[in-house]
């Protein structure tokens, strides 16, 4: 694109070029005209000055010396010839006469015969020949000579001028006026540069400025000392930028500290500080949203979202189980394996990001952490792992760990750390929810489900049960004598007994099943979709494993038998708390038979219509 002002001089310069043709054309013009005109004036004069000499020669007889004088008339300046041609009354009268008075071209003739001026100019570049020929009629005095009437055409003068000398003279002023234009075009042109630079360097530096804003680059500055509106106009514009800049900074600085941390800059303030606020609603938007959320489930599905609209490809996200001290890998991404020792799962501790609560950077130090999959030996290690804690009620409670080839994922980082400050207080509230609802569905001694959360659960174990046309085994199991070791030992070794024969249990039954306080000494066991014989056979694997266990509770050894009831919804009864009772009734039986055995329900065992 061109400047300004190259623009404005084109323009002038056109301008100023045509102007300079149209006087020159109108001035070569005029002193063409005034050349003709004087030529044409100075023929008349010669023509005039010929007929009155040739009528004076005629009356005198002295007719035969004309042609000196026309001789005569051709050493005037620019007189090239000057000749006589006789008309058809003389030559009737004379004869012919010489040679040279007869008409030599069209125009001597065609004035012979309309009686009427021509004249003919003939330029080329060497020579410009300027004629005329004069018609002589016939007055009133020729007839005393000439046998004629008046009006008759008796002949003509022939004048041919050179007009060369007079086309150079006219040259030279014309030749003075360009170069007096030239003069002028050249200072003129000088005068739009000297004049027009500020400006145009101010409309230079505008757009830069403008494009330079445009891409959210506010630093150009606008210098111009015209003491005019142009340095008004500059003066507005650099404030302009600078609070601009400075209100853009500011958005930023207060952005960043809001999510705690800054976003890298691309250098477009403009672009940057519409990324950070983005960031700052998106951010918003998941916190609100996790906060209608029912579950921590929920809120780590979302988080996982969150990763993969990052485009994050390697990842793991950890929840520690404070109840049993173990780590739990809730989701991960890009392989089929851990990225870490399946060791950290059953000893949390091994987890350097959990044990210290401070993040784990293995940009720093290769195998920072020993158990990264890829830290171990005969392992080529191929990626770089960070690992953050997720503080949930002053304490961790959740562990993600990044995995990566390149810089570009560890860039996302600090924005996934906004969202996890913002997830935390509301995990903490949740984790608080579900601690309390587990409180009072969790028996608090031995750590299984109580006799709530079994009421709590039933109706929807029963349709769940029905609508899946399976069966669910249930075991009554009771301590032998129980009684007999709070009298004897007291109630802090009957306590220990309790929490041993109910880790007995758990560890004797799938993670499918449900383990249950029913009361007292007393425990139930739910066998999820089991047939009648598999639910006796765990019954009685149960049994003797209570049978076996040596209980050491300081220098006191004990070892304890239960006795087991066994049935089976929905093949004993449709109605699950009379199976309930069918199991508690085959129990009974159990005791009635001597302790320490399982019995399966039979219906004879059952007189009672109604339970």
């Amino acid at each position: 694109m061109k400047s300004i002002k190259w623009r404005i001089l084109i323009r002038v310069s056109a301008v100023l070029i045509v102007l300079f043709l149209i006087i020159q054309a109108l001035d070569f013009n005029n002193f063409r005209n005034l050349a003709i005109n004087s030529a044409k004036d100075k023929a008349l004069t010669i023509a005039l000055t010929v007929k009155s000499s040739l009528t004076s020669l005629m009356k005198l007889g002295q007719i035969q010396n004309r042609d000196i004088f026309l001789k005569s008339l051709e050493e005037n300046k620019n007189v090239e010839s000057v000749k006589i041609i006789r008309g058809i009354p003389i030559i009737k009268q004379f004869g012919e006469g010489r040679p040279y008075e007869k008409p030599t071209d069209e125009i001597e003739k065609m004035v012979l015969v309309t009686g009427k001026q021509l004249d003919r100019l003939e330029e080329s570049i060497n020579k410009v020949e300027y004629k005329i020929v004069i018609p002589y009629r016939a007055e009133n005095e020729c007839l005393q000579c000439h046998k004629a009437k008046v009006g008759d055409v008796l002949g003509a003068i022939s004048i041919t001028m050179d007009l060369t000398e007079i086309r150079k003279a006219a040259l030279i002023p014309l030749f003075t006026t360009s170069f007096v234009m030239f003069i002028v075009f050249i200072f003129t042109a000088f005068m739009i540069f000297k004049f027009f630079k500020p400006y145009t360097d101010f409309f230079r530096k505008l757009k830069e400025g403008l494009d330079k804003a445009k891409e959210g680059d506010f630093s150009e500055k606008i210098e111009i000392d015209t003491k005019d509106e142009a340095s008004l106009v500059a003066n507005a514009f650099n404030e302009m930028t600078q609070n601009l800049s400075k209100t853009l900074k500011t958005i930023q600085k207060k952005v960043s500290y809001l999510i705690g941390h800054s976003i890298k800059s691309t250098g477009n303030a403009l672009k940057d500080s519409m990324m950070i606020i983005d960031e700052l609603i998106k951010i918003y938007n998941f916190k609100r949203v996790i906060e209608k959320d029912t579950s921590k489930e929920e809120i780590y599905k979302r988080i996982r979202n969150i990763l993969m609209e990052r485009n994050i490809e390697k990842y793991s996200f950890y929840e520690i189980e404070d109840r049993h001290n173990k780590l739990r890998l809730v989701f991960k991404n890009g392989t089929e394996n851990m990225w870490c020792s399946e060791s950290i799962l059953e000893n949390p501790d091994l987890c350097r990001a959990k044990r210290t609560g401070m993040e784990v950077d293995s940009s720093e130090f290769a195998c920072i952490c020993p158990y990264f999959i890829e830290c171990s030996e005969g392992i080529e290690r191929k990626h770089n792992y960070h690992c953050i804690p997720v503080y949930v009620g002053g304490k961790v409670k959740n562990i993600i760990q990044f995995v990566y080839k390149d810089e570009k994922a560890q860039e996302e980082i600090p924005f996934i750390k906004s969202y996890l400050e913002e997830a935390s207080p509301v995990l903490e509230a949740k984790a608080l929810l579900d601690m309390l609802k587990e409180q009072s569905t969790v028996d608090e001694l031995t750590g299984l489900y109580n006799r709530r959360f079994l009421e709590q659960l039933i109706p929807k174990l029963v349709s769940q049960t029905l609508r899946r046309k399976s069966t669910i085994g249930i075991l009554m199991i009771d301590i032998d004598f129980f009684k007999q070791v709070n009298d004897e030992y007291g109630h802090d070794v009957g306590d220990k007994v309790l929490k041993e024969i109910a880790n007995i249990i758990k560890n004797s039954i799938r993670e499918s099943d449900l383990a249950i306080r029913y009361g007292g000494e007393e425990f139930m066991v739910l066998l999820m979709d089991v047939n009648p014989e598999k639910a006796v056979e765990i019954a009685e694997k149960i049994r003797k494993r209570i049978e076996n266990k040596i209980i050491a509770v300081g220098s006191i050894t004990l070892r304890k038998t239960a006795s087991i009831g066994v049935s089976i919804f929905p093949i004993d009864s449709d109605q699950f708390w009379q199976c309930i009772k069918f199991a508690d009734v085959a129990l009974y039986k159990a005791k009635e038979e001597g302790r320490n055995r399982v019995v399966r329900f039979r219906k004879e065992m059952w007189e009672s219509e109604e339970y």
